[in-house]
């Protein structure tokens, strides 16, 4: 960890590489991209971005599942609505109570109140049916 050596710990505005990368393995559970790039806010009335970092809705494809589960968590990569990913977190990077607007229904709702960073591989055999 760099920044105990008198360097500056990263932040979420440096310059950061938000390609996902690409896997050639299937998870036993991979997860379908529903939305993405949705903007989400510090304070409740959604009207403080943060910035460098968006939002990516995530539904689990597992086949075991008889109820679709989904997750909507922060990310600074890139994803496109209907890419298969991999389950990847980067426990470094924190956000704490945030809001975003649903998508789905237009109203104002809590996200979380702490997250961690998605930043699951795009699984290959879906990238290559694009």
């Amino acid at each position: 960890m760099a920044w105990f050596h008198g360097r500056k710990k990263p932040g979420i505005n440096e310059v950061f590489d938000t390609d996902p990368g690409i896997t050639d393995e299937m998870p036993e559970r991979p997860y379908r991209v529903l939305h993405a790039d949705l903007p989400f806010y510090s304070d409740p009335e959604c009207k403080k971005n943060v910035e460098g970092a968006n939002l990516v809705v995530l539904q689990s494809e597992d086949p075991k599942q008889t109820h679709p589960v989904q997750e909507c968590i922060p990310t600074r990569k890139k994803y496109r609505v209907g890419q298969l990913v991999q389950w990847d977190l980067n426990k470094d990077q924190i956000w704490q109570n945030n809001w975003f607007k649903n998508p789905d229904t237009g109203v104002i709702e809590k996200v979380w109140e702490q997250a961690v960073e998605f930043m699951g591989k795009v699984i290959a055999a879906e990238q290559k049916q694009r």
